[in-house]
Formats: C-alpha cells, structure tokens, sequence
C-alpha cells in the first residue's frame, strides 16, 4: 500500500497536489507581486475605538500592519511547503513520502484556514478558499494509505504521544489563560488589530489542542488513526517556525514592538515544540526506512 505515491502509480492523489500547488502557488504570485490598489483610508477605528494603520497595498492592502507582514511570511514559508508537498508525491515513493506529504499537507491545510478565516476581504478570497479545500481533500486522500501503513509494528508511540500532550496542553496554556483574562476583563484581545475575533487562537484552541489530545490517546491505544491525526500536526508546527521567525523580522523592521512576554511566550513556545516536532518526524522516517529495508 505504501508504494501508491507518485503519478503513475495514484492519479488521483497525484493530481490533486499538482492541482493544489497550481492554485496556491497562484494565490502566492499574486499575494507577492500584486500591488492593487490602495484602500481609500490608511487607518481605520475598530468597533472598540482602537485606531489601527492599514497595510494599504497587495490583496493584504485592507489587514492591518501586523497582521498582513505575518500573512507575507506564510506565503514564503508556504512556497517552501508546496515544493516538499509536490516532491514527496511525485520524486519519493513508499511509507517516508506518506510521511512528509502528510506533514506538508497539514501545515497547507492550516495555513489557508488562518487567511480563509482571517485575512480581510479581497478578490483573492475564491483562490484562498479553493486552496483550503483542495488541501483538505487531498490530506483526506492520503491519509487512507497512511492508515494502512501505520497498522504495521515500530511506529513512535510513548514518546509521540507524550509530545502530542504537551503540545495540546502547551498550545492552551499560551493561549487560553491570556485570552479568558482579556475578557473577563472586557478588554481588547492583544494584537486583534483590524480582526473582529481571534482567529489564530480559534483555530489553536478549537482544532490544534483536541486535536492533539485526541492523537495521543489513539497513538497510545495503538490505534492507526493516531498516527493519521499527529503526522499533519506535526507538520504545522515544524511549518510553523520559519513562518513566526519570518513574521517576526519582518514586523519589527516595520516598526512593530515585542513585548518580552510575547518573545517568550507565544514565539517562543511555537520555536520550541516546531523543534521538537521535527525530532518526532525524522523518527517516523526512520522507522519507516527500517520497514522498507525488511
């Protein structure tokens, strides 16, 4: 089962990458490249009297400075995503390119959420949907392999699932507490900018922490779908760390300022479980290769 990874051999899922990076790397050409034209006001005052300074060009032209350097860093980081996405599907072949494909796929899939979700409007939206859902789709149809492969004897268990807690529990500690303060407090969730709601904790606590959890129990139940749900996990958060790092260079030479609490806290938790997670992917290969020279 794990040999049906490339063109010849699964159309279907080969298809679905190519047609997947065709869209999204689109969707990139144009979130680089195209100035547009600029909104007709700079800054704006949110529904809670906070004034905050639009990007003013590109389709992120409407989102305001933090926020839109931070898609600018996704759309580098997922360039690098969709080209290890399409050489797992079309150069490599067996379990390891199930592996990484998977692992791409997540972090594709979870970065066009976060714009589908959150950026503002603008007429690149359609192609920000259509690549969310071709990502999904094709996470979908590989997972079914992997599933098969994973009922084989030798995959991570104790420790991945050890690392699925501490990522879901890490992920709600860094979010969860600040969050609920902020609104017990009636005050303005930090850095919500030109957003109406949180999206990108949305996102983390309502899919990365069960998510995560949910993993951990399967893996350690011995259960093939574990590994199905910790391998795109996986993927976002190794994805994750040059897009922070990226978003965050670029943020400061425009100007923004960090609190020391944000560089340790948020930042600095997504560096060191991105770290972590790609200790647990290289595991997966390697027992993978093990597998293969069986």
């Amino acid at each position: 089962m794990a040999e049906r990874l490339c063109v010849r051999d699964d159309p279907t899922l080969g298809a679905l990458v190519v047609l997947l990076a065709v869209v999204a790397g689109f969707a990139i050409w144009v979130g680089l490249i195209w100035s547009g034209n600029p909104p007709p006001v700079t800054e704006m005052v949110t529904p809670r009297g906070e004034t905050v300074t639009l990007f003013g060009e590109g389709v992120y032209r409407f989102n305001d400075v933090f926020r839109a350097w931070a898609f600018r860093a996704q759309d580098w980081v997922m360039v690098l995503a969709l080209l290890v996405a399409l050489w797992a599907a079309l150069a490599m072949r067996g379990g390891r390119a199930l592996a990484v494909l998977m692992a791409a796929l997540g972090f594709v899939a979870y970065g066009y959420a976060v714009l589908v979700f959150s950026a503002a409007l603008d007429w690149v939206f359609p192609i920000h949907v259509a690549a969310f859902a071709l990502a999904v789709l094709t996470l979908w149809r590989a997972g079914g392999d992997v599933r098969r492969l994973m009922e084989r004897p030798g995959m991570p268990r104790g420790l991945l699932a050890a690392f699925m807690v501490v990522a879901g529990i890490g992920t709600a500690a860094v979010w969860g507490p600040v969050l609920l303060a902020e609104l017990t407090a009636a005050q303005t969730p930090h850095r919500l900018g030109s957003q109406t709601t949180p999206v990108t904790q949305a996102l983390d606590l309502g899919v990365l922490v069960p998510f995560s959890l949910v993993a951990a129990a399967l893996v350690m139940r011995r259960r093939a779908s574990g590994h199905v749900v910790a391998l795109p996990i996986l993927g976002v958060l190794i994805f994750l760390v040059p897009t922070v790092v990226a978003a965050t260079i670029l943020q400061m030479q425009a100007g923004i300022e960090f609190e020391l609490f944000e560089l340790i806290g948020p930042i600095g938790a997504v560096v060191a479980l991105g770290l972590l997670a790609g200790l647990f992917l290289r595991a997966y290969l390697v027992a993978l290769r093990e597998q293969e020279q069986e």
